[in-house]
């Protein structure tokens, strides 16, 4: 009875220190506070607005594709606020909180969201393209995040923008990615292709 005793002291022992870890190490959350935008120039629907996420799965997502951001979306209407369209697994403050997301472009670029951004311009595209694009793509607001390779039918954040683009303007050919990995097998579209692509323009990032 005694040894019980002791091993039951030293089992609660053990799994208070380890609580006290998971406590003093755990990366505090960052509160939510919607982004000035008052500092950016002048945003024109049909902008791609590209981000490095605060998760975990944003960093391997960085670290694979050996880009610079993790996620990307399109401006689609700039009044009354200039609004994101985008496809995820999971967006704080919102709900619902996955699949394809209309979001304000004060929260899309949040400080609970986003650890830095960009803004870039697709110059290749005219002004009736760009608003047409828009329009295709609000009306996927709703349909489920599919991660899948190229071959398969997917509607990740990436392949949702560039699928319509590439519908209005065929032209438009990003490079997709091969990979080999327990998580992925097959051809992805990362955002650093949108970064890479010729004829772009970045009108604001981030210091």
């Amino acid at each position: 009875m005694k040894r019980l005793k002791i091993i039951a002291l030293l089992t609660a022992l053990v799994v208070a220190v380890l609580l006290c870890c998971v406590l003093f190490f755990r990366q505090p959350e960052k509160a939510f506070l919607p982004a000035d935008l008052s500092h950016l120039p002048p945003l024109q629907t049909g902008d791609w607005v590209l981000r490095m996420g605060v998760e975990t799965d944003s960093r391997i997502i960085r670290q694979m594709s050996g880009g610079k951001y993790s996620h990307i979306g399109m401006i689609v209407a700039l009044q009354p606020e200039p609004l994101i369209v985008h496809a995820t697994t999971g967006e704080p403050q919102q709900t619902p909180s996955d699949g394809v997301l209309i979001t304000p472009l004060s929260h899309f670029i949040a400080n609970d969201r986003a650890e830095y951004y960009a803004i870039m311009r697709p110059q290749f595209l005219n002004a009736q393209q760009k608003q047409q694009i828009a329009q295709s793509i609000q009306q996927k607001v709703g349909q489920p995040f599919v991660l899948r390779e190229k071959n398969q039918a997917h509607l990740y954040c990436t392949t949702l923008i560039g699928d319509e683009i590439q519908r209005v303007y065929p032209d438009f050919q990003p490079s997709w990615q091969y990979k080999n990995t327990p998580i992925f097998t097959g051809e992805y579209l990362f955002p650093k292709a949108f970064v890479d692509y010729p004829n772009t323009q970045v009108i604001y990032q981030t210091p």
